[in-house]
C-alpha cells in the first residue's frame, strides 16, 4: 500500500512538473530539459518624414534585409513587397509610392526570424565531441597539446554563448557578432581536426567511429549512406550493361535473319535463269540426234503439199 502511494505521488509530481514547464512563457523555456530558447522576431524599421508645411508629397520606401534573410524568413512585411537586388545580392522590401501629408511622419516595420545565433545543441555537441577526443588523448604523449587546444575551444564556445545571450545588444551588434561567431566555429572545427590527427598518431580509432559515438553532426555522409550510394551505382551499372547486352543480341539476331532472307531471295531469283539456259542448250543437240532420210531434202513446205521428186 505504501509503495503504491509513493508511486502515485511520484507520478503526480512528474505531471505537475511537466505542466509547469508547458505553461512557462514562450520567450524562454527551461534549458534543463534541453528545450531551445525561442527568440523573438527581429524588427527592421524605416522612418519617412514629409518636411513640407503645406504640400503633400509622395516618396518610395525601401528596407534592405541582411544577407542571411530570405523570403521564407520574413514573418510580417505589412503592405511592403519583397524583391531581390541582383547587383547587391540581397533581398529588400519596398513600396513604390507612399503619400505623406505636410509634416507627417510614418514608420514602416518588417518582422523577420532571428537567424543570428548559434543553436545551443550545436555548441553542446562541439563541447561533448571535444571532451571525448581529449579523453582519448589523456594518457598519450600529446596530452599537453590536446589540453591546450581543448581549453581554447571551451573558452571560445563559452564566449559565443555569453555574447549571443546578451539581450542588451542592438540588432547591428548581434548580426556582426553572429558573423564573427561563424568564423570562430570554423576555426574550432579546424582545431578538432588537428586533435583527431593527433589521435590517429597514437593508433586510436578512425574518425567515423568516433563520430558515431558522439552527437556531433558532420557534413560528411554516414557509412550506411555511403554503402547505399555504392550499391545503387552498381545496380544502375548492371541494368545499363544488361540493356546494352540485350540490345546487341537483338540486333545480331535481326542481322542474321535479314542475311538469311537475302540468301533465300537471291537463290529464288537465280533458279529461273538456270532453267532458261538449260533449255536453250538442249535444242540443237536434239536436232543433231535426228538422222535425215536418204533422198529427202530439208525444207519448208506449206500445208497439204509434198516434196517434189527429181527426174
Amino acid at each position: 500500500m505504501r509503495q503504491s502511494c509513493m508511486c502515485c505521488m511520484n507520478k503526480t509530481a512528474f505531471f505537475l512538473m511537466m505542466l509547469a514547464v508547458s505553461a512557462a512563457p514562450l520567450s524562454f523555456r527551461g534549458t534543463a530539459f534541453g528545450v531551445e530558447k525561442q527568440r523573438d522576431p527581429v524588427i527592421l524599421r524605416v522612418v519617412t518624414v514629409n518636411p513640407s508645411e503645406g504640400k503633400t508629397q509622395e516618396t518610395p520606401i525601401r528596407i534592405d534585409l541582411p544577407a542571411e534573410v530570405t523570403p521564407k524568413d520574413v514573418i510580417d512585411a505589412g503592405d511592403l513587397k519583397v524583391e531581390y537586388d541582383e547587383d547587391r545580392r540581397i533581398y529588400y522590401v519596398f513600396k513604390e509610392k507612399v503619400s505623406l501629408a505636410p509634416k507627417e511622419t510614418r514608420v514602416f516595420e518588417v518582422g523577420v526570424k532571428d537567424l543570428w545565433f548559434v543553436p545551443q545543441e550545436k555548441m553542446d555537441n562541439l563541447k561533448n565531441y571535444t571532451q571525448m577526443v581529449l579523453g582519448r588523448l589523456e594518457k598519450t604523449q600529446y596530452a599537453d597539446s590536446a589540453h591546450k587546444m581543448a581549453d581554447s575551444i571551451f573558452a571560445r564556445l563559452s564566449e559565443i554563448e555569453t555574447v549571443q545571450n546578451d539581450e542588451s545588444l542592438g540588432r547591428k551588434a548581434r548580426i556582426g557578432n553572429f558573423r564573427h561567431h561563424t568564423q570562430t566555429l570554423a576555426e574550432i572545427k579546424e582545431d578538432l581536426a588537428r586533435m583527431e590527427k593527433l589521435l590517429t598518431f597514437t593508433g586510436g580509432p578512425p574518425v567515423p567511429e568516433m563520430l558515431e559515438e558522439s552527437k556531433l553532426k558532420s557534413d560528411a555522409p554516414s557509412r550506411t549512406t555511403t554503402w547505399a550510394v555504392i550499391f545503387l551505382i552498381l545496380i544502375f551499372l548492371g541494368l545499363l550493361g544488361g540493356q546494352f547486352f540485350f540490345t546487341w543480341q537483338r540486333k545480331a539476331k535481326m542481322t542474321q535473319e535479314s542475311a538469311a532472307i537475302r540468301e533465300a531471295a537471291f537463290s529464288i531469283l537465280q533458279k529461273p535463269a538456270k532453267e532458261s539456259r538449260i533449255s536453250t542448250t538442249q535444242v540443237p543437240e536434239a536436232a543433231k540426234e535426228t538422222p535425215a532420210r536418204p533422198g529427202s531434202s530439208i525444207g519448208t513446205h506449206g500445208p497439204g503439199t509434198s516434196p517434189r521428186a527429181g527426174p
